[in-house]
């Protein structure tokens, strides 16, 4: 895993009580590879060109995060208008502005929390009009029923995922399964509260798939080392590997969880991403058609978030969390640590119910629905195709191999580096992907991010590379650029023997860093 701490090499003074002698030792551990060396490096770079340093590129390119406003996708028009008419609560005045449906929908919103979009809090758990909306999205999507008072209102997933997870680990010694390649947010909380990470691979040869054995081996050879094992976590559509899992899949690993008595914790914030013919399946959907005893033992809490899918409302921090066959004492201990936030943002909460509960024919005038429609059409086209853009481009290039991206926003491919080049990596103190990370952006501008930082089969590199450069000639541009700097390093260190190379003049982290 990548990440980058201060260094400890200097002498404690009084204005400096807060330093590395002091911060909690989980928090200096934890990492984030998609908001570390790479993302600090460059900003540095951006800082330098701020000041009229020259580099061989115009700007940065970020290929390295799911930001999709950032890289120049549109919101949802419809979205956007009854955003803004709930913070100016002025129906005369919106009307003259915005379509009449968006007009009526944010008064749908504010006659619920009196008139206050923005000013004033709302019940912890969240708006209940929109947890509603949440409940009705999940018993259409699912063919279940929900109670409405499981449903919690978060800033994003992530903060879901952070209230799971610090419920479940009390101790050292309770481990969470979470896939490898993962999503890091995941193995960075687990270091935070001090749990134990418990990682079981997806097999790339078969398309990221999870297998019950790999699971069963995984589990085995933590609790051989006296860990706990509390939970599993999966993630589809997977983040950073882009596979679609099937509903057989997902009964596997209902099965396991029940034999093994463990908690699951369901990370589907791309439901909405899928390029291939294949359909989304909820593990709520998977449970539920399983029927007893799985259905009614199995304990699970859902995510999903505005951030992704295709509204990519990222900064507007909007999602849920659904807690299914979870006891009183739980839920209580999980609404006083949603209780101790207050509550989640109320326009993030909004936006929550128009991603649940968008436009329907019968609910707004053809105007509204059809460019509703073409938006978000739009929007899915243009990741389809550059998911197969991506697929396409990244194979042609030598000692690059990808997996088809059937889902999500992410590729994650392997790439061979040649000896000589991991060789001098290891040399400067760094993993040879992180090095292959830095230099592409230093000579070209991309950012992606190393699979060091996601987890992967030792002995193998890989990195993350976004589909969301909304113009799909500019990605092209891109991957032919990735291409080219990949292929100058193989033909510089294929055939260089490790004796003959020779260290840059100055390092690629700052000195005052070290990596870990």
């Amino acid at each position: 895993m990548i990440g980058r701490v201060f260094s400890r090499n200097f002498t404690r003074t009084y204005k400096h009580s807060l330093n590395s002698h002091t911060i909690q030792e989980s928090i200096i551990r934890s990492e984030y590879a998609v908001r570390g060396a790479i993302a600090m490096k460059a900003m540095e770079i951006e800082r330098q060109m701020e000041t009229g340093t020259k580099f061989g590129f115009d700007k940065i390119t970020h290929l390295n995060i799911g930001n999709p406003q950032d890289l120049g996708q549109k919101p949802i028009s419809f979205n956007r208008e009854v955003l803004a008419s709930c913070l100016v609560d002025d129906p005369e005045r919106n009307r003259m502005i915005y379509s009449s449906d968006a007009v009526d929908r944010a008064d749908h919103y504010l006659s619920h929390i009196n008139h206050r979009a923005a000013g004033a809090y709302s019940d912890s758990t969240g708006i209940r009009v929109v947890m509603r909306e949440v409940k009705d999205f999940i018993e259409k999507r699912d063919g279940v029923e929900v109670n409405e008072d499981n449903i919690y209102l978060t800033n994003g997933a992530s903060e879901g995922i952070t209230y799971m997870l610090r419920l479940l680990i009390k101790d050292e010694n309770d481990g969470i399964m979470i896939p490898i390649p993962q999503y890091p947010i995941y193995s960075a909380l687990i270091t935070r509260f001090n749990g134990k990470q418990v990682p079981y691979y997806l097999d790339e040869e078969t398309g990221w798939r999870m297998t019950y054995e790999e699971l069963e081996k995984a589990y085995f050879e933590a609790t051989a080392k006296g860990v706990n094992v509390k939970a599993l976590t999966l993630i589809n559509p997977g983040n950073p590997t882009g596979q679609v899992m099937s509903q057989e899949d997902l009964e596997k690993v209902i099965k396991f969880a029940h034999e093994k008595r463990i908690f699951l914790l369901a990370d589907e914030v791309y439901q909405k991403n899928i390029y291939v013919d294949k359909e989304f399946c909820s593990v709520r959907k998977a449970l539920h058609g399983l029927g007893a005893p799985y259905s009614n033992d199995v304990e699970l809490a859902s995510f999903h978030s505005l951030s992704k899918g295709l509204l990519g409302e990222c900064g507007l921090r909007g999602g849920y969390m659904e807690l299914h066959n979870v006891n009183e004492f739980a839920h209580a201990m999980a609404y006083k640590s949603k209780a101790v936030g207050l509550c989640s943002n109320i326009i993030g909460q909004i936006g929550v119910g128009l991603l649940v509960n968008p436009p329907t024919e019968e609910s707004v005038s053809k105007e509204v629905y059809d460019l509703y429609k073409k938006e978000e059409q739009t929007i899915f086209d243009g990741l389809k195709h550059r998911a197969n853009l991506i697929t396409e481009k990244l194979n042609n290039i030598e000692g690059v191999s990808c997996n088809q991206v059937e889902g999500a926003m992410y590729a994650f491919p392997k790439i061979q580096l040649p000896r000589a080049y991991c060789h001098l990596a290891n040399t400067l103190g760094i993993q040879p992907d992180l090095k292959y990370c830095l230099d592409i952006l230093e000579k070209t501008g991309i950012m992606i991010v190393p699979g060091s930082g996601f987890g992967q089969e030792e002995g193998t590199f890989h990195f993350r590379i976004t589909n969301l450069v909304n113009c799909s000639l500019e990605m092209e541009r891109a991957l032919d650029m990735i291409g080219e700097f990949t292929e100058d390093i193989m033909s510089q260190y294929r055939y260089k023997g490790v004796e003959t190379v020779k260290l840059p003049h100055e390092p690629i982290l700052d000195s005052e860093y070290q990596t870990i």
